[in-house]
């Protein structure tokens, strides 16, 4: 008896794979659509939530540099004993010299103190005035940091939004792809069950049925690893969900393109409007305009008006509280050698190098929408080609499968356009996957959200 290696190989695999993934379909798990993905991730993913916690700290950061803006205060208490007890000496004629009296006191006088507990209070309540200039450009600062932690967080938004859609249409692709792998297998289960009855009828070789064989088992392996792979891919989604790894879920099938985007021009100008690269470029402008104005002010003295306590408890001939209202100045290193103006000619090439890259950003964004907007017309047109090629490829599998079963036609013809039909149905899908990733990245390349 003859035997081909595409037979033998055929048992081998039909001995070793499972024949129930064949034909069994996974339970119906809920739908989950691609907005409602979306929308999931954008409140649940593990890297949004770090960005909102970044604009939180940027607000926090408001509120305490607002704060800088009253009066501030200090206290400072000091106690302890004597090492040894206190003398405190009164010179001659240190009180004045009198007619009739002459100096008081009239000599020297030395007086014990004792070796008390003693306790000293210093409290201070300053109202800033000269700093706060320098508040009010902090403040500006924070803010500053602010805006640009909130643009952050709607980027990784975005690309969060991206990275779902991806994963989305690759799960419907790998479903599609099994749905197909089904399909086909169907087919050529047929065929195998045709060639089967053929050989017993005396018609057909035992190659052919053994042939079919091989085919059968190849098809299984190809389901089972299409199903494999469509599992890891709803693993990798659930996680872009912040979801559990096993969380079951349903999707969509992916349809037809449907409309027509905007003109490039209109994208670009819309672009220029959302994309957060942009908003960023001109925060940093922004920014280094400000360390600029910030280092200036440090020429200024801290001038506040303050009232001043101090108190001594326990100790004798000092004043037991006392109380001062005036202005206190603060000058820290007025003459600092150069120091500060090699400081703010830095900044001021800081500066400029921040606006070139505002200008760069610019023009990275409109040529990134260029080339997303030409890709996506690319992938609409690629989509057209590809129906046509599956309707016409799965006519000619009906032609031939009718032709063999009236044994009009050999059964490698059959595999062959089985084959074939089974590419035809692949590439449908994966340009199908192209053209909503490609739609994806261009509503990126827009700063949609």
């Amino acid at each position: 008896m003859r035997c081909s290696w595409a037979g033998f190989a055929g048992l081998l695999l039909g001995a070793l794979l499972p024949a129930e993934v064949s034909l069994q379909a996974p339970a119906a798990a809920p739908l989950l659509t691609e907005q409602q993905a979306v929308e999931t991730a954008r409140a649940a993913n593990r890297q949004n939530r770090e960005s909102a916690l970044n604009d939180a700290q940027a607000e926090a950061a408001i509120r305490q540099t607002k704060s800088y803006f009253y009066p501030q205060s200090s206290v400072k208490l000091t106690s302890g004993y004597p090492l040894k007890p206190a003398e405190f000496s009164i010179p001659e004629g240190a009180l004045g010299t009198f007619p009739g009296t002459g100096p008081v006191p009239g000599k020297n006088v030395t007086i014990p103190g004792g070796q008390n507990l003693t306790l000293a209070t210093f409290a201070t309540v300053g109202q800033p005035l000269s700093q706060l200039y320098k508040v009010h450009l902090s403040l500006m600062s924070a803010r500053n940091q602010l805006a640009l932690a909130q643009a952050a967080t709607r980027e990784q938004l975005q690309n969060t939004t991206q990275q779902v859609r991806q994963a989305y249409h690759q799960i419907c692709l790998l479903e599609a792809k099994v749905d197909t792998d089904r399909s086909q297998l169907k087919s050529l289960e047929e065929a195998q069950a045709v060639a089967s009855h053929n050989v017993d009828q005396g018609t057909a070789l035992n190659a052919d049925s053994l042939d079919a064989k091989s085919a059968v088992a190849q098809q299984r392996y190809g389901l089972l690893k299409d199903s494999d792979a469509l599992e890891s891919a709803r693993e990798q989604l659930n996680i872009l969900l912040g979801r559990a790894l096993d969380e079951p879920f349903s999707v969509e099938a992916m349809t037809a393109p449907s409309g027509e985007e905007a003109d490039l021009a209109e994208a670009r100008a819309t672009a220029l409007r959302q994309r957060p690269e942009i908003r960023e470029a001109k925060l940093q402008v922004e920014k280094a305009q400000l360390d600029l104005r910030r280092e200036k002010a440090e020429y200024l003295p801290d001038v506040s008006a303050q009232i001043t306590y101090v108190g001594f408890q326990n100790i004798d001939f000092l004043p037991t509280n006392m109380v001062t209202a005036g202005l206190s100045l603060e000058w820290e290193n007025p003459w600092d050698w150069g120091r500060r103006r090699a400081q703010l000619a830095g900044l001021r090439d800081a500066s400029k190098q921040q606006r070139l890259t505002a200008e760069d950003a610019t023009d990275k964004v409109l040529l990134d929408v260029s080339r997303k907007y030409r890709a996506l017309q690319e992938a609409r047109l690629l989509v057209e080609v590809a129906e046509a090629a599956k309707v016409a490829s799965a006519e000619r599998l009906r032609v031939v499968t009718d032709q063999y079963k009236q044994q009009s036609a050999l059964l490698a013809d059959v595999l062959k356009q089985t084959a074939n039909d089974s590419q035809q149905a692949a590439n449908l899908s994966q340009a199908l996957a192209a053209f909503w990733n490609a739609r994806a990245d261009f509503d990126l390349a827009l700063g949609n959200d």
